[in-house]
Parts: C-alpha cells; sequence; structure tokens
C-alpha cells in the first residue's frame, strides 16, 4: 500500500486557481502551444535579410514596493498569495492548499487548494489530480466518517492538462466541518484501471489558514 505525506514546499509558481483560470478563459486543453508563425518562416533562398531599424528601448512598468508572492505555513496548510497585474492595476491572488506527495516520490501526486474566485462571494475547493483517471466520475473529498457518502463533497472535472486533470466545486457547510475536524480526510477518485484512489487529507491547520485567507479578502 503506498503511503503519502503532506508537502508544504515548493508548491507550483502561481496558484492553482489563478492556473484553472487562465485555461478556462483561453479554451486550451493544453499548455504553451506552437511557435509563432513569422518565426519559424524562413527566407527564401537568395533573399537579402534586412537589418531591423533600431529602436529606443521600451520603458519599464514601475515596479511594486509589495513582493510578488508571499507564502505562509498553517500546519498541513499554506497560504500562498500572488500579486498579479500592473503597479497601477495589481490585484492579490490568494488561497489555501495543500500537497499529497507519495513515499519515495519526487512530486506531489495530488493538490487541494481552497480560495475565492473572481466573481464570485463564497469560496471554492479546486483538486489536481493524475491524467490517469477515468471518465466518467466525480472526484470527492472530505471527513472519513460512518456515512461516507453524506460526508463528503463531489467536485467535478473542469479540464485536462499535460500535468494533471483539475476538479472544483463551491464549498460552505463542509468547510465548517472540516475546519473543527480533530480526524484526517480524504480525496477520492478512480483511476483509469476503474479502482477507486483514497489519498489521506490532512485538516491540521486548515481553520488557521482560512482565518488568514479571509484577511487577505
Amino acid at each position: 500500500m503506498t503511503s503519502f505525506a503532506h508537502r508544504k514546499t515548493a508548491l507550483p509558481p502561481s496558484p492553482l486557481r489563478a492556473r484553472l483560470l487562465a485555461v478556462l478563459a483561453s479554451g486550451a486543453v493544453l499548455i504553451g502551444g506552437p511557435l509563432p508563425l513569422d518565426s519559424a518562416l524562413a527566407q527564401a533562398p537568395g533573399a537579402k535579410a534586412s537589418s531591423p531599424s533600431p529602436t529606443a528601448p521600451a520603458a519599464q512598468p514601475p515596479l511594486s514596493s509589495e513582493p510578488g508572492v508571499t507564502t505562509a505555513s498553517y500546519g498541513d496548510w499554506v497560504l500562498r498569495c500572488q500579486r498579479v497585474g500592473t503597479a497601477e492595476k495589481a490585484a492579490r491572488l490568494c488561497e489555501v492548499s495543500q500537497a499529497m506527495q507519495g513515499q519515495g516520490q519526487p512530486a506531489p501526486i495530488a493538490q487541494v487548494a481552497i480560495g475565492p474566485m473572481p466573481g464570485e462571494a463564497g469560496l471554492r475547493v479546486t483538486a489536481l489530480l493524475p491524467v490517469a483517471v477515468s471518465f466518467p466520475s466525480t472526484v470527492r473529498i472530505g471527513l472519513e466518517e460512518k456515512d461516507a457518502k453524506a460526508a463528503l463533497l463531489d467536485l467535478a472535472w473542469r479540464r485536462c492538462l499535460p500535468g494533471g486533470c483539475v476538479a472544483d466545486g463551491p464549498v460552505k457547510e463542509d468547510l465548517k466541518r472540516w475546519r473543527e475536524a480533530e480526524a484526517p480526510g480524504r480525496l477520492l477518485f478512480r483511476s483509469a484501471g476503474g479502482q477507486e484512489v483514497a489519498i489521506p487529507l490532512s485538516f491540521c491547520g486548515l481553520a488557521q489558514a482560512l482565518d488568514a485567507l479571509g484577511k487577505e479578502r
């Protein structure tokens, strides 16, 4: 049986939900894309390369005195805030997250993030899981209780990327129970082979992390 550890460092370069927003806004299903066509075209044989006209260096936008990224650890959860936009129109995207890493594995097998989405008053929970998952299916997250179905929150799949598949959903009543939980939780999904995979989820420090997140909003 694979054992898991809760990882608090070496998180992705941008908040999980921010990357999801960028992908959904672009409609893309792949990270990256082809090179610009004009840079890939070769000049016709015998054509004479033209020297680019000298141009003045572009003016650099003013730098903000605020840090671009800040992180703070609360138990097994990390509050991460990233400043986006220009110095004049800067915005902060914040979330609390946890990465679950298998024993002896160099990278997390799953990540969970909780935070607000632009234009929404409530919080959403987002899960990033391996690409080897079954469809149709849902991701379930919550406490380990006797009545498992009532205790777990269903997350709908949103998009699959080369680095993993993303599911998310609104969270409200469940969050109240998670804040007070002393027992561990779990994250469940179906693998490509149809087996149900359960990954332990720690709620240690979640209440403190959410309180700190609320001060950032």
